[in-house]
C-alpha cells in the first residue's frame, strides 16, 4: 500500500511547517503518491493548455459551450483580461472537467444504488417525475430548480452518505488561530467533509437513507448547522461546477427513471467496497438490473 500521500498529510497535521518542503521532495520520487499526482496534473494540464490556446485562436468558435463563454467574455472586456488569464482559464476548465465527469458519474451511481434498495423512496420519486409531464417534455433549467424538490432531497441525501470528496484541503494565507491552535501561514488544513456528513448531532441515524431530512420544512433541517453538509466545499474556493453538476445529475436521473427501474444485481458485493483517492469511487462499480418501464399515457 502506498502511504506516501497519507504521510505528507499526517506530517502537515503534526508539524505544519514541514509539510510543503516534504511534499516538494516526495513529488520528485518516482512511485510516491505525490509524484503520481504531479505527473497526472502535468499531463492533463498540458493537454488543457493546448485546448485553451487552440480555442483562443479560433475566431469562429461557438458561443454556447463553457470554454467559449469564458473566452468571449474576456474578449468583450466584460471581465478584466488580468483576471481571466490563459492560466486561470485552464485551471477553471480543469475543475469544470472534473466536476462534470468522475464526480457526477459517482453521484449518479450512488443515487440509483440507494433508491433501488428503498421502494418507498422510489415510489415518491417516480410520482414526482411522472407528474411533471409526458416523456418528451424536457425540463428547463428553471424547471430543474423549481419543480423537483423531492429529487433534490434524494440527491443531497445520496451525496451525504457517499460524499464524493471526503477530504478537502485549504492553505492558510496568513497566520490564524483555530480552536486554540496557532497555524502558521502556508499550513495545509484538511476538512473532513465525510465526517461532518455523518455527525449524529446534525444527522440523527446517519447511516439511514432518509431524503426527507433535507426537506426545508423538516425540523431536523431547521436545527442543522449550515456548514454540516458542504459536499462542494464553501467560500470563494468552493467548486465552480456546483450548479452545473446538480443540474446534470437531475436531468440524467429524470431521463433514466422515465424509462427504467433499477434493482440490485445478485452479483453485487454487499457492502460495497470503496476506493479512496482525490475523489471517492466504487472499487468494483455498482451492479444493477435495469427494468424497462411500461409506456405512460400522460
Amino acid at each position: 500500500m502506498d502511504l506516501s500521500g497519507s504521510f505528507s498529510i499526517i506530517l502537515g497535521l503534526l508539524v505544519p511547517i514541514l509539510q510543503e518542503p516534504f511534499r516538494q521532495i516526495l513529488k520528485r520520487i518516482p512511485g510516491t503518491m505525490d509524484w503520481k499526482i504531479e505527473r497526472t496534473n502535468k499531463n492533463l494540464g498540458g493537454r488543457l493548455d493546448e485546448i485553451v490556446e487552440k480555442r483562443m485562436n479560433d475566431r469562429k468558435r461557438s458561443s454556447k459551450d463553457f470554454l467559449s463563454l469564458i473566452l468571449n467574455a474576456r474578449e468583450s472586456k466584460a471581465v478584466s483580461e488580468n483576471v481571466f488569464t490563459p492560466e486561470y482559464i485552464s485551471a477553471v476548465t480543469y475543475e469544470h472537467l472534473l466536476a462534470g465527469s468522475a464526480t457526477t458519474s459517482f453521484t449518479l451511481s450512488s443515487v440509483v444504488y440507494l433508491v433501488a434498495a428503498h421502494p418507498e423512496v422510489e415510489k415518491k420519486l417516480l410520482e414526482e417525475i411522472d407528474g411533471f409531464g409526458s416523456i418528451d417534455h424536457i425540463p428547463t433549467s428553471q424547471d430543474l430548480h423549481d419543480k423537483f424538490p423531492y429529487l433534490d432531497q434524494v440527491i443531497k441525501e445520496a451525496m451525504r452518505i457517499y460524499i464524493v470528496s471526503p477530504l478537502v484541503a485549504r492553505e492558510t494565507s496568513n497566520e490564524v488561530e483555530i480552536g486554540g491552535y496557532l497555524l502558521p501561514k502556508g499550513t495545509w488544513v484538511w476538512l473532513a467533509l465525510g465526517v461532518l456528513a455523518k455527525d449524529p448531532k446534525n444527522f440523527p441515524e446517519p447511516e439511514k437513507f432518509k431524503p426527507e431530512r433535507f426537506d426545508p420544512n423538516c425540523e431536523e433541517m431547521k436545527r442543522r448547522h449550515p456548514y454540516a453538509f458542504i459536499p462542494f466545499g464553501i467560500g470563494p474556493r468552493a467548486c465552480i461546477g456546483q450548479k452545473f453538476s446538480i443540474q446534470e445529475i437531475k436531468l440524467s436521473l429524470i431521463h433514466l427513471y422515465r424509462k427504467y427501474l433499477f434493482r440490485h444485481s445478485p452479483n453485487m458485493e454487499n457492502p460495497l467496497e470503496l476506493e479512496y483517492g482525490i475523489v471517492l469511487n466504487f472499487k468494483h462499480g455498482v451492479k444493477l438490473r435495469a427494468i424497462k418501464r411500461t409506456l405512460r399515457s400522460c
